[in-house]
């Protein structure tokens, strides 16, 4: 199976008045453009059967460019990814039944089920997602806690210059 980890593009700031729920912060305008970009460069590496989403509206944002760009159906809620319910996340998995997925998710938690994926502990290792960074994990058959391992990582810069080159 193949996993691939990414954290939501640029949303409003934490804290924004306009805001108070945290939940339906969006993508900001230049968000959005940078992550059609970084979708574009994702795309070159890495071709999921479906996307899991947080529920929360930066997630589900990040997760309908990823839907567009690669012309998949309906992009499917995953609340353990909203959470760091990760055992919900490998549930979720398990369910959707595909050899390949995308999961758009938030720091810390993309980081730490990155982590429990490879390692099998949440803080077995450290690493960075920037928004709108990208990971592939791989595994043998279902996804299980240190039964994976790491593909690549990508920063979002890296994944919109590879778009701009594939033109």
């Amino acid at each position: 199976m193949e996993i691939c980890l990414v954290r939501h593009g640029i949303a409003v700031e934490r804290g924004a008045p306009e805001y108070a729920d945290d939940a339906t912060r969006p993508l900001t305008a230049p968000g959005r453009v940078r992550m059609e970009e970084a979708a574009a460069g994702l795309k070159r590496l890495f071709t999921p059967q479906m996307v899991l989403t947080s529920p929360m509206v930066r997630a589900a944002e990040t997760a309908e460019i990823l839907r567009k760009a690669y012309g998949l159906g309906k992009v499917r809620i995953c609340e353990g990814l909203a959470t760091g319910d990760h055992a919900a996340v490998l549930a979720a998995l398990e369910e959707a039944d595909a050899g390949s997925v995308a999961l758009v998710g938030h720091e810390p938690w993309t980081s730490e089920l990155l982590s429990y994926l490879l390692t099998g502990e949440r803080s077995g290792m450290a690493s960075v997602f920037k928004k709108g960074a990208a990971a592939l994990v791989r595994c043998p058959a279902d996804p299980a806690p240190g039964n994976c391992w790491l593909e690549w990582l990508v920063q979002p810069g890296a994944l919109r210059r590879l778009g701009q080159a594939g033109g």
